[in-house]
C-alpha cells in the first residue's frame, strides 16, 4: 500500500509585474498603472478577504502612482504598514549584467529612501522574477542589505532532485520537466536552494519552476466542467508539479503577470479549491513572499542544492535572451559614461569637498542617481523596447550626466581653490584628480578659454617642482558652455573666436596619488619658442636636425608605427591589422583589431545567423593610414578601410541581400607617453542593416577559457559550448557579458581587452577574442529565426535598433605576462574607464556659482585625501546616508585574501565595518590613525570612518 504524500501548503502570492516601459511608452503604461493600483486599493479596502498583494518588488510604481493620485497617499501607505500590500526592496527591477555593482547598491538604497518618505518598510525578499540571468555577486549584494533570500527564474532550473529529466522546452507543456543542459551548473533542482556568491556568502534561493507569470483562474458560470478544470483541476496539476521540486512542506505559486490587474475573486476561489484539495493533503493560502520565506527558513535544514555563482544556465525552460547585451549599444555606452561620472567623480569629489567644510550635495546626487536608475529596468537598458522608449531614455541619460558633471566640477573647483599656487610663477594653476586608489601616470586633459590662445610656442606647463612638462593642444567646441575674453583672464583679443571655442590642453600627468591630486601651472613664456622648424615629438627613421630627433618624451612615431618605453604598435600595410610588441616581456601579438561582419536576422533579444549567411572581413582589404594627432603626450594614427557590405537581408530574411552599400570603417590607434596600453576608437557611419560587426584579437595561443570582469569580481567561463545544445529552445551561445575587461591567457602570455560600455564578447579555443562593436536589427521580437523558439515580446518593428548613422566604440589593449590576476589587468581596465579629472583655479567660463572662489593656499601642490593600500578596487567614496561619516567601499577583485590599510589625510577618530545598508557590523581598531584588515577573496568591504571635518589644512 502506497504511503499518502505529506501535507503541502501552497503559498500563492497575488501580484502584478510592472514593466515601466517596453512595448509601449512609460506614460501609456502609467495610465494603466494608475488604474491598476486604484483597483488594488479598492479591493484591499473592501474587506479583509484579500489579505496580501505583492506590488512587483519595486518602489518606483509608488512614485509614478502618487504623482497622479497624491490624495491616496495615506491609504496606500496604510495598506503597506498593515502588511497587506508589499513593495520593494528594489526601486526598479534592474537588469543585473548591464549596470554597475554600485548602481545596483544605489537601486536598493533608492527603494529604501522611497519607502522612508512614505513612512513604510520595504519587503525583505530579493525579488528578481524576470531578469535575463543573474550575476555571481547578487547573494553578497542582497545580504549586504540584510536580505537573506531571492526569488528567481531565468538562468536557474533543471529536473527535480531524484526525478527524471524530461524534454520540456519553452512553448511545450508547462508541467513537463526540463533537461539539465550544461553541466557547469547544478544538474538537479529544488524550489529551495542555497545561492552562493564567490566570497562564500549564501542566501536562500527560491526557484519558480512555472515562472512568475500565472494568469488568473478562468471561470465560466455556464460551464461547470470547464470552471472545475481551470480552478481545482489547475490547482491540483500545479501543486503536484511544484511538490516534485519541494525540499520542504511549502511551495510558492504566483498568481499574476505583466500588467495584470487584481482579481477580487481570488480569496473565494481559493476557499473552493481548499474544500476539494484539503482532503488530498493540499492547502492553498493567499500569502506573501515574506511569509513564504519565513516558513522555508523554519525547515531550511532540508535545503540541499547549492548553486555557486552566476545564474546563466541555458535551455532549462526559460529564455536568457543574451542578444540584449549588444542591442542598441549606444545605450550601454551612455550608461557607462553616466555611471562613471557619478561613481568616480561626482560622489568622491563631493565627499572631499565636504571634508573641507563645504556642503555635501546629498539630495542633488540622489536626484542624478534616480534619473539614471530609471533607465536600468531590463526592458530599458537592454534595448528591447520600442524606439520611442529609447528616445526618452536619452533625455534621462543627458540629465543624469549633466548633474554628475556639474557636481564634480564644482567640488573639484573647491579643492583647486585651496591649492598653494606659489610654485606657479603667476601662471594658471590646475589640479589633476585621480579617482582610483593607486598611483597613476596617465593622460590629463583640460579645457582652457580660447581667447588665451594657448600653444606650446607661447606657453609652458610646469609641475609643482618647476619641471617643464610637454603638452599639446587642439581646438574643441563645447555643446553647453561659452567662452569670452573675460577680464579676469588677462586675455588680449588678438583674433576672433567662436563663443563656444576652447583650447584642449593634453599632457601626461605623472605619479598622481590615488584618491588624490597633483597641481600644474600653465605659464606664458617670456620669449616664444620657435616652431617653424621644430617637431615637438620624436620621429623614428633618418630625419634632419629638429625634425623629430629630440626625445621630448618616450613617445615616438614613424610610418605606421607608434612606440613608447613599454609598447610598440605597427600597422600591417596589407590589411590594417595591428602587431603589438610588449617590450617588457618580448612577446609579439599579431593580427589585432581586424574586423568580421556577419548577418543577423534575429531581434533585439537574440542574435541569429541567417541560413544563407555571408561573412566579410578586413583581412584582405587594403587599409589607408593617416595621422590624426601628433605630439609629445599623445599620437593617434587612423586606419581606414573602404568596404562594401550587404544592404540588409533578402526578402525572405534567410540570406544577406545581394545589393551592397559602401561602408567606410575607421579605427583610431592612440599611444600615450609612458602608459602601458594602446587605446582604440573605432567609428563609422552605419549604412547597412541586419548585421553584426566585431573586432578580433588573437592571443596567438590556444585557450580553454576566458576571464571577464563582473560586478565586484571576475568570472571564468569555458570557451567550448556544451555538446547538448542542438534542439534546445534557446541554445547556449559563445557571447558573454563583461564589465570593463575580458582577458585570455595560456599561462605564459596574456592579452586583456578593455572597453567603455561594450558589454558583449566571445572567445574561441584557438585564442581569438571578439568584441561586438555593433549589432543592427529591426524588430523588437520575431519568431522566424533559428536560435530561439517562441517570441520574447510583440512582433513590432524597431527601425532605430538598426543604428543607422554615426557609431563609435572605444576599447584598449593591455598585453601582459601570465594571467589577468598576475598582471593586475583590472587596474588597467579602470584606468581606461576613469580618466584623470582636471580643474583650473581661474575660471575659464562664467563661474558656476556666479562668483569666484577665494584662493586660500591651505592645501599643498600635491596630496592624497584617502589612502587605500592593497590589491583592492575602491568602488565608492561618499558621505554616509544617516550619519556624519565618510563611507569607503572596496572590493577584493582577486581570488586570494588581501591585506588592506585605510587612512585619511584628515585623520580618523573612529571606524566601523558596516554593511551595504550602512548598518554597523562592528568597531575597528585604529593603529597610528589607520585601519588594518584582511579582505576575503571577492569580498565587498564597506567602512564608515568618523572624520574631524575641516581637519585638513
Amino acid at each position: 500500500m502506497s504511503r499518502a504524500p505529506r501535507p503541502l501548503t501552497v503559498h500563492m502570492y497575488h501580484h502584478t509585474h510592472w514593466d515601466r516601459e517596453w512595448w509601449s511608452t512609460r506614460e501609456r503604461f502609467r495610465f494603466r498603472l494608475v488604474h491598476t493600483i486604484d483597483a488594488i486599493l479598492d479591493a484591499l479596502g473592501t474587506g479583509p478577504e484579500l489579505s496580501a498583494f505583492v506590488l512587483d518588488g519595486q518602489t518606483l510604481v509608488l512614485t509614478d502612482y502618487l504623482q497622479v493620485r497624491p490624495q491616496r497617499r495615506e491609504e496606500l501607505a496604510g495598506h503597506i504598514r498593515s502588511g497587506r500590500l508589499f513593495v520593494g526592496p528594489w526601486h526598479i527591477l534592474p537588469d543585473e549584467f548591464l549596470v554597475s555593482g554600485e548602481a545596483t547598491v544605489r537601486n536598493l538604497w533608492l527603494g529604501e529612501r522611497t519607502a522612508r518618505a512614505l513612512g513604510v518598510e520595504v519587503s525583505r525578499v530579493g525579488y528578481l522574477p524576470d531578469q535575463f540571468g543573474h550575476i555571481a555577486q547578487m547573494p553578497q549584494l542582497l545580504s549586504g542589505f540584510e536580505i537573506d533570500s531571492a526569488i528567481v527564474w531565468r538562468g536557474f532550473g533543471g529536473p527535480p532532485v531524484g526525478g527524471q529529466a524530461g524534454g520540456a522546452e519553452v512553448g511545450l507543456d508547462s508541467y513537463l520537466y526540463p533537461r539539465a543542459r550544461d553541466a557547469r551548473f547544478p544538474t538537479e533542482m529544488h524550489n529551495e536552494f542555497w545561492w552562493e556568491a564567490p566570497d562564500g556568502t549564501r542566501i536562500l534561493g527560491i526557484f519558480l519552476p512555472l515562472e512568475y507569470y500565472r494568469s488568473h483562474y478562468k471561470v465560466r458560470p455556464d460551464d461547470a466542467a470547464f470552471t472545475e478544470d481551470q480552478t481545482t483541476g489547475r490547482a491540483r496539476r500545479t501543486s503536484s508539479y511544484l511538490r516534485s521540486y519541494a525540499a520542504t512542506d511549502v511551495v510558492l505559486e504566483p498568481m499574476g503577470g505583466d500588467h495584470l490587474p487584481v482579481d477580487p475573486r481570488l480569496p473565494g476561489l481559493l476557499d473552493g479549491i481548499n474544500r476539494v484539495l484539503g482532503p488530498e493533503g493540499v492547502h492553498y493560502r493567499l500569502s506573501s513572499l515574506d511569509a513564504f520565506v519565513s516558513e522555508v527558513r523554519a525547515q531550511q535544514d532540508r535545503v540541499q542544492v547549492v548553486w555557486p555563482g552566476e545564474g546563466r544556465a541555458f535551455g532549462r525552460k526559460a529564455h536568457l535572451l543574451p542578444g540584449v547585451l549588444s542591442a542598441r549599444l549606444y545605450l550601454k555606452q551612455r550608461n557607462a559614461r553616466a555611471q562613471t561620472a557619478l561613481e568616480r567623480y561626482a560622489e568622491p569629489l563631493q565627499a572631499l569637498h565636504w571634508l573641507l567644510g563645504e556642503r555635501y550635495e546629498h539630495d542633488y546626487l540622489w536626484t542624478a542617481w534616480e534619473r539614471l536608475i530609471e533607465n536600468h529596468p531590463h526592458d530599458s537598458i537592454c534595448g528591447c523596447s520600442i524606439d520611442q522608449v529609447h528616445r526618452e531614455m536619452l533625455v534621462r541619460f543627458d540629465e543624469a550626466q549633466q548633474m554628475a558633471d556639474l557636481l564634480a566640477e564644482d567640488a573639484h573647483a573647491s579643492v583647486t581653490a585651496r591649492v598653494d599656487s606659489t610654485f606657479a610663477q603667476g601662471g594658471s594653476v590646475l589640479t589633476v584628480f585621480n579617482p582610483l586608489n593607486w598611483t597613476r601616470t596617465d593622460e590629463a586633459r583640460v579645457l582652457m578659454n580660447g581667447f588665451l590662445e594657448i600653444s606650446p610656442d607661447t606657453w609652458t606647463l610646469l609641475d609643482h617642482e618647476g619641471q617643464e612638462c610637454p603638452f599639446q593642444v587642439r581646438t574643441v567646441y563645447s555643446d553647453v558652455e561659452k567662452a569670452e575674453p573675460f577680464p579676469w583672464l588677462g586675455t588680449a583679443r588678438s583674433r576672433p573666436h567662436d563663443a563656444n571655442e576652447f583650447t584642449e590642453v593634453s599632457f601626461v600627468a605623472r605619479e598622481v596619488p590615488g584618491l588624490g591630486y597633483r597641481a600644474y601651472a600653465l605659464c606664458r613664456r617670456e620669449q616664444p619658442a620657435p616652431s617653424d622648424r621644430v617637431r615637438r615629438y620624436q620621429v623614428r627613421g633618418d630625419v634632419a636636425l629638429d625634425k623629430g630627433v629630440t626625445a621630448v618624451s618616450d613617445l615616438a612615431v614613424g610610418p605606421g608605427v607608434l612606440e613608447n618605453r613599454f609598447l610598440r604598435v605597427s600597422v600591417n600595410p596589407d590589411n590594417g591589422s595591428l602587431d603589438l610588441l610588449d617590450k617588457t616581456t618580448g612577446e609579439l601579438y599579431s593580427g589585432l583589431n581586424s574586423f568580421d561582419d556577419g548577418g543577423d536576422n534575429g531581434d533585439t533579444y537574440n542574435y541569429a545567423w541567417p541560413l544563407g549567411d555571408q561573412h566579410f572581413t578586413t583581412d584582405r582589404v587594403q587599409a589607408h593610414l593617416s595621422w590624426v594627432e601628433l605630439g609629445p603626450a599623445r599620437a593617434t594614427l587612423r586606419v581606414t578601410w573602404h568596404w562594401q557590405l550587404p544592404q540588409g537581408l533578402s526578402d525572405d530574411r534567410q540570406s544577406r541581400s545581394a545589393a551592397q552599400v559602401p561602408f567606410t570603417l575607421h579605427s583610431d590607434v592612440t599611444l600615450l607617453a609612458g602608459v602601458r596600453r594602446v587605446d582604440l576608437r573605432t567609428h563609422f557611419d552605419n549604412t547597412a542593416r541586419d548585421h553584426r560587426l566585431r573586432a578580433r584579437f588573437p592571443l596567438g595561443a590556444p585557450v580553454t577559457g576566458s576571464s571577464a570582469e563582473t560586478q565586484y569580481g571576475v568570472v571564468d567561463r569555458p570557451v567550448a559550448l556544451p555538446d547538448d545544445q542542438r534542439g534546445s529552445s534557446e541554445p547556449a551561445v559563445h557571447e558573454h557579458p563583461q564589465m570593463t575587461f575580458v582577458s585570455l591567457s595560456d599561462g605564459t602570455r596574456g592579452l586583456t581587452v578593455l572597453n567603455r560600455g561594450l558589454p558583449e564578447f566571445s572567445a574561441s579555443g584557438d585564442g581569438v577574442l571578439s568584441l561586438t562593436v555593433l549589432r543592427a536589427v529591426g524588430w523588437l521580437s520575431r519568431e522566424d529565426f533559428l536560435t530561439r523558439v517562441g517570441g520574447a515580446g510583440p512582433t513590432t518593428a524597431t527601425p532605430e535598433a538598426q543604428m543607422l548613422g554615426p557609431v563609435s566604440a572605444e576599447y584598449s589593449l593591455f598585453p601582459h605576462a601570465g594571467t589577468w590576476a598576475q598582471a593586475d589587468a583590472w587596474q588597467a581596465a579602470h584606468d581606461f574607464n576613469a580618466p584623470l579629472h582636471t580643474s583650473v583655479q581661474t575660471s575659464q567660463i562664467v563661474p558656476l556659482r556666479n562668483r569666484h572662489r577665494e584662493p586660500s593656499a591651505s592645501l599643498p601642490p600635491t596630496g592624497q585625501f584617502v589612502k587605500v593600500s592593497g590589491r583592492v578596487l575602491v568602488t565608492a567614496v561618499k558621505r554616509a546616508e544617516d550619519r556624519e561619516a565618510l563611507i569607503v567601499r572596496f572590493a577584493n577583485q582577486t581570488p586570494v585574501p588581501q591585506a588592506v590599510t585605510v587612512s585619511l589625510a584628515a585623520g580618523i577618530t573612529g571606524a566601523q565595518r558596516v554593511n551595504l545598508r550602512e548598518r554597523p557590523q562592528g568597531d575597528l581598531d585604529l593603529r597610528d590613525g589607520a585601519v588594518d584588515l584582511t579582505a576575503r577573496p571577492w569580498e565587498i568591504v564597506t567602512l564608515a570612518l568618523d572624520v574631524p571635518r575641516e581637519a585638513l589644512p
